[in-house]
């Protein structure tokens, strides 16, 4: 295949990445956070006990370097008492990085299918969710309730659900591109979605649906309306990572897949 052919798919993989990153800290006046940005390797680290706010990520390390750039890294998150979280994507350098970082302690959390889609030529012909109301979380209340339903949805333990509304309840002090959905059955919140807009495109985060509310449509729409909603605002891709629960449902949607990125955690005492 020529590189011409794959050109589109870099870039689609290169927004991707982009959008997600710009969602860290790292990008933002984060309240206390540490951070390192050079050519070769960016990462931040929060007081948030949450890997997302605590991420290295864009590392292209000269073989000689990388080692104490792990290690400098790690140790910020040892003083803070935090997780911390490295990405590691299509053109992260050196090669030999997963094993590196193992021997820093570091534990592969998994792979994450990079996908994107064109918002003019999605399919939008998903089951039919009966009885769904889909509302945008307008009050920290209401985010507080998204954040509850996200972690039940995501199985994140109780203990770490007070660091996910910290995290957003800063962000959205920001006043970042960003907006929340939260999903309705009969008056009951069932499921979520985040619309985070950036580097030209519309990325989507934190689909989650209730177990008990699964297979009934609830997970379509609520992808949809978020991208519906980009789209009306003049995006034209949307991109997200996606879990193997929800990669079925983005592909019906019209999702493909355009790179994968693995991730690698380090945990600390706090956990």
């Amino acid at each position: 295949m020529s590189d011409k052919v794959l050109s589109p798919v870099k870039t689609l993989a290169k927004a991707n990445e982009a959008n997600m990153y710009a969602l860290t800290p790292f990008f933002h006046d984060w309240p206390r956070v540490k951070k390192y940005s050079g050519p070769d390797l960016s990462w931040c680290v929060t007081d948030i006990p949450f890997p997302w706010c605590n991420v290295a990520f864009n590392a292209r390390l000269e073989p000689g370097r990388a080692d104490r750039a792990i290690q400098a890294f790690a140790d910020v998150g040892r003083k803070r008492n935090v997780p911390v979280c490295w990405w590691i994507g299509p053109e992260t350098t050196p090669v030999d990085l997963s094993a590196r970082l193992k021997a820093h302690g570091f534990v592969k959390r998994g792979d994450t299918t990079l996908m994107a889609i064109d918002l003019y030529a999605m399919n939008e012909d998903g089951p039919e969710a009966e009885d769904l109301a889909i509302t945008q979380v307008e009050d920290r209340d209401a985010l507080r309730l998204w954040c509850s339903v996200t972690a039940a949805g995501f199985a994140i333990p109780l203990w770490a659900e007070p660091f996910l509304f910290e995290w957003f309840s800063t962000a959205v002090g920001l006043r970042l591109p960003m907006q929340f959905y939260l999903g309705w059955v009969r008056g009951l919140p069932v499921a979520t979605s985040l619309l985070f807009l950036a580097e030209g495109v519309a990325g989507l985060y934190f689909v989650a649906t209730l177990p008990a509310a699964r297979r009934q449509g609830i997970g379509f729409a609520i992808t949809l309306a978020p991208l519906r909603e980009a789209r009306r605002m003049g995006f034209g891709m949307g991109v997200l990572q996606a879990s193997k629960m929800g990669e079925s449902v983005y592909r019906k949607m019209g999702f493909r897949q355009c790179s994968t990125m693995t991730s690698y955690i380090r945990m600390h005492e706090v956990f």
